[in-house]
């Protein structure tokens, strides 16, 4: 209850306490006309009363907003200024002061623009301040104001009139420093301008879409790859519309990008139009982000790789050619270095002998490598699938090491196979999982330091077989241990001159990828180094090649 309230209940109490006590006192004897005039000046000076708190409530209310008026004027962060309707300074802020470089001293009462700025500046803010002081509407605008210091600034400014009762007395001035605002929009619209001149002179497909697949952007190539325009590109069911087949297909790959916030590199063969054959094209699909750091659209960038492929292709078949005729020679000169061993075409002398098996031992070492060069071209031309059978995974690793012992025989090296396998039996691809032991042992033997011993470790974790291979060799470091499993990397090692195709453990690891596992590879300063993998003990069923997340 508000205290004007409480006065006014206080009043009528005492007033009808009046009444009473003059109505019941005998001795007061009152006519119509005097109770009238009683009741006239009593209401009468309470209104006088309310008057007098209102104007009092009203007088305070106007001091504290002239009060905060004064203290926004002088400490608004913006400049402020007033003129009158002659357009002459009345006032302004210290801010202003500061940038008009007036000192405090110095008196701005009755100044005008010319006074303080040059000419062709103060005509544009008196035409501005006219305009307001004519129509007595609220004006803004944008102005470039040359200090006197000749420094430029750019200002947002805001114009209001100053009236009384009956007319304009002059105008109220706000300005705000907009000059790196200005300057920050100018670089990022040069900056815009250069990044769609690069990308519409790029020799790709590129265009980004929101999460939900509209397309918001495209780059010039991808409007004349497709024959239509950018307002038609934008359209929200532009894919369903080309490539309705492929829509859940797309939504899935942006789903997963969205989702682990990670490039998408894909390589597919697509026809655009039916009248035309399909072309191979590389897409790659990269998450765009917004200042917190989510997910918000997605970069695609489409390359055709015909060319790509067909040298690839070319390169294939050459190698695959090549390989291919080396095998047989290699495969004849074994067959006569075994006669001549087994003394079919004579006895031949100790000296002799060995000359012979250090020959035979250089074509074994020959064929593998043509093997691996042939077995890796396969399958780089077809996904490599696994054909799972049971077999006794002991005896495999043992059987390989056997055959592979010549190798290390000419090294001294001697290889020790360890088994704490309780269940021998696995279920993979028996063919693959040689080739892949058979390459960790060949870079175990290769990179091997002489005279020492190679270690096979074969154990079982959970549901999972391990194999691992330790041998003593130089240290690799941790960024060649990283892409040592790529295509045509032998390793740190390479500097030491071993003979390698960069193939075997690039093979290996697409025959492990093949059966759900994961291969390794580690290095330790004491020259020990461990190359291995993981695989479950049962493979049903072989898997696709997931599409690589960078």
């Amino acid at each position: 209850m508000t205290g004007n309230t409480n006065r006014k209940i206080l009043f009528y109490i005492i007033f009808s306490v009046f009444i009473i006590w003059v109505v019941m006192e005998p001795n007061i004897v009152l006519s119509n006309k005097d109770a009238v005039l009683i009741v006239f000046f009593v209401v009468l000076g309470h209104s006088w009363l309310d008057k007098r708190h209102l104007y009092s409530k009203l007088s305070r209310e106007y001091r504290n907003q002239t009060e905060l008026l004064n203290n926004i004027f002088l400490n608004s962060p913006d400049l402020v200024y007033r003129k009158d309707s002659k357009l002459r300074y009345k006032d302004c802020n210290p801010g202003m002061r500061k940038m008009l470089n007036i000192d405090e001293d110095e008196n701005i009462y009755n100044k005008t623009d010319y006074d303080l700025y040059p000419k062709d500046t103060a005509e544009i803010i008196r035409k501005y301040d006219r305009n307001v002081i004519e129509s007595g509407l609220v004006v803004s605008y944008k102005i470039e104001k040359k200090l006197p210091s000749g420094e430029v600034k750019v200002y947002d400014t805001l114009l209001a009139p100053l009236t009384n009762e009956r007319e304009i007395i002059g105008v109220i001035g706000i300005l705000r420093d907009t000059t790196q605002v200005e300057a920050l929009k100018q670089k990022i619209l040069t900056q815009n301008a250069q990044m769609e001149s690069i990308l519409n002179n790029m020799p790709y497909l590129v265009y980004i879409k929101t999460i939900d697949g509209k397309v918001i952007f495209s780059n010039a190539q991808t409007e004349k790859n497709f024959d239509i325009p950018f307002e038609f590109v934008t359209d929200e069911n532009f894919v369903e519309k080309y490539y309705p087949d492929k829509a859940e297909i797309i939504a899935k790959e942006d789903k997963l990008v969205a989702e682990t916030q990670k490039t998408l590199v894909l390589e597919k063969r697509i026809a655009h139009r039916q009248e035309e054959p399909p072309h191979w094209y590389q897409i790659s699909k990269s998450p765009v982000f917004d200042s917190q750091g989510n997910v918000t659209s997605i970069l695609v960038m489409i390359k055709n790789i015909d060319k790509e492929k067909a040298l690839e292709a070319q390169k294939e078949t050459l190698v695959a050619t090549i390989t291919h005729d080396l095998k047989t020679p290699t495969n004849a000169q074994l067959g006569a270095m075994n006669y001549l061993l087994q003394g079919k075409l004579g006895p031949l002398n100790e000296q002799q002998k060995e000359y012979v098996q250090m020959a035979k031992e250089s074509n074994i070492y020959m064929r593998s490598m043509i093997s691996t060069i042939l077995s890796t071209f396969k399958s780089e031309q077809e996904n490599l699938i696994a054909n799972p059978s049971v077999f006794n995974f002991y005896k495999l690793v043992h059987s390989t090491a056997k055959e592979t012992a010549n190798l290390a025989i000419a090294r001294s090296q001697t290889i020790v196979i360890i088994s704490k396998l309780k269940n021998e039996k696995i279920t993979a691809d028996e063919l693959q999982i040689k080739r892949a032991v058979t390459n960790l042992l060949g870079n175990a033997i290769t990179y091997g330091f002489e005279r020492t011993n190679i270690i096979v470790n074969i154990s079982e974790q959970d549901d999972n077989v391990i194999l691992d291979v330790i041998n003593k060799g130089h240290y690799i470091s941790e960024e060649k241990i990283a892409e040592i499993f790529e295509k045509y990397k032998t390793g740190e090692n390479a500097k030491f001159n071993k003979a390698s195709t960069g193939l075997g453990l690039y093979l290996s690891r697409k025959i492990v990828n093949a059966h759900n596992g994961n291969i390794y590879a580690k290095s330790f300063k004491n020259k020990t180094c461990i190359f291995g993998f993981v695989i479950p003990r049962t493979l049903a069923t072989a898997e696709k090649e997931e599409p690589l997340l960078t």
